[in-house]
């Protein structure tokens, strides 16, 4: 039997003993002992952690063994807390999975920031979601619309796409629509849609706005364009989005402010003032305040009463309404993404309607009106422009300027059907205004008063 000399190293504690055994070596070589102090399978010259038997390489060089380290390839970072791959030290948020970034330093994450670019905009404490007020990923949000006032217009989720609100409506019961005469809001832009809830259908009435079923929504997108010339979304900026929702004990209204990057709206239930709005209209540029009214503001204009039968107001009835999809105003074609059909016969077709008259052309229809019109309607014989001016006072004025409206004290009634010649009828021919105290306006409507 051939030995070998043994080289011991015993190591206790921090005293080192070594014995080395005399005589020749037979084979000529020198044998030692492999050292692993922590008993974890690596020798202790290659163990960056000799003395830790749950680590053996340090890959960064950052003192945290591989591991242990989150991050074993980067230097600078060891730990993520909440484990959504950005490194604590790097993360504004190291114990919210949900945001990492805080580009304004306001101490609100970037995906709930409203303004994250500007600390100084709306750094409400609350989530942007929360509760009812949360979106599903591809369904219109009715919970929320039917009880909950949201703060950012994305929790409803009407649009396919929330950067652009003029097209994409969600909900299988939704359909976009125009009025065939505009109702002039500062020469803004607007974009029109109804949305009811499935298997539900308005019913058809012949001078008022459709019996809209609850849970209803209208939805409208006022759009400034730089120049009336050249209208569409892409020449635009986003105003405000106003909702108008049939809920359980009637009709309520929820105006919705867009951010500068037009990305989301948020609730102005008090209204805003816009300065500086910019906007050319025929060749003439204009620069003013863009007015968005409080939510109060609106029942002034949407106000309705009944009458009975001898045209007097019935009390308490007064309710708030919407104004604008009547017969009359949507009795014309338009351009839908499959094809291009009259509004009431799409509405039916649809299911969204029932009770209109199969020959629609029966129904007394207010002129299709555009900007580009007004040369030509100004040459046209009196009877016809007769018929335009009171499309336009109709849609514009008529829903206060009526017995059961809130300017019903002034005398002046408007209302499309009301005979324009009769005098009894209170139509405003020669009647001096009651409420106008400025110069040069003598008549409501002036027509034939001189002699």
């Amino acid at each position: 039997m051939m030995y070998k000399k043994l080289l011991t190293i015993i190591i206790l504690g921090g005293l080192s003993l070594t014995g080395c055994g005399g005589g020749s070596d037979p084979d000529g070589k020198e044998d030692v002992a492999i050292i692993d102090t922590d008993n974890d399978g690596v020798a202790d010259s290659s163990d960056a952690f000799p003395n830790d038997a749950t680590e053996t390489k340090d890959s960064d060089s950052d003192g945290v063994g591989d591991n242990a380290d989150a991050f074993p390839n980067d230097a600078t970072e060891t730990t993520d807390t909440d484990n959504d791959g950005v490194g604590d030290n790097a993360d504004a948020f190291p114990n919210d999975a949900t945001e990492t970034v805080d580009t304004d330093e306001d101490g609100y994450g970037d995906n709930i920031d409203f303004a994250p670019n500007d600390q100084n905009i709306w750094l409400e404490s609350q989530l942007k979601y929360s509760g009812l007020c949360t979106p599903d990923s591809d369904k219109v949000n009715f919970d929320a619309l039917m009880e909950e006032d949201c703060e950012y217009l994305s929790a409803f989720n009407l649009f396919s796409d929330m950067t652009n609100p003029t097209e994409g409506i969600l909900g299988s019961n939704s359909l976009p629509y125009d009025l065939s005469m505009p109702l002039f809001t500062d020469y803004a832009t607007k974009y029109r849609f109804v949305v009811m809830p499935d298997g539900t259908t308005a019913n058809y009435n012949e001078n008022e706005v459709f019996d809209l079923p609850v849970g209803s929504i209208l939805v409208k997108t006022f759009s400034m364009p730089a120049d009336t010339a050249s209208r569409g979304f892409e020449n635009e900026t986003l105003i405000e989005t106003r909702l108008l929702i049939h809920r359980d004990d009637g009709w309520d209204a929820l105006p919705y402010v867009w951010n500068e990057d037009g990305t989301d709206a948020k609730l102005a239930k008090y209204g805003k003032q816009i300065a500086n709005t910019k906007v050319k209209h025929d060749g003439e540029d204009y620069d003013f305040t863009y007015v968005v009214p409080a939510r109060s503001d609106c029942k002034q204009c949407h106000q309705l009463t009944d009458l009975d039968s001898a045209g007097n107001i019935v009390d308490g009835t007064s309710r708030f309404a919407p104004i604008g999809p009547k017969a009359r105003l949507l009795n014309y074609d338009f351009s839908y993404d499959d094809e291009t059909k009259n509004q009431i016969a799409k509405w039916s077709a649809e299911g969204m309607l029932t009770g209109a008259p199969s020959d629609l052309s029966t129904i007394k229809s207010i002129p299709n009106f555009k900007d580009e019109d007004i040369s030509s309607v100004l040459t046209l014989e009196s009877s016809e422009l007769m018929v335009f001016a009171k499309g336009y006072i109709d849609i514009n004025c008529s829903h206060c300027h009526r017995p059961e409206g809130s300017a019903s004290n002034t005398g002046f009634h408007i209302e499309y059907w009301r005979d324009f010649d009769s005098q009894q009828n209170k139509h405003g021919i020669c009647k001096q205004p009651i409420a106008y105290g400025g110069e040069g306006l003598g008549y409501d409507i002036e027509l034939r008063c001189r002699s």
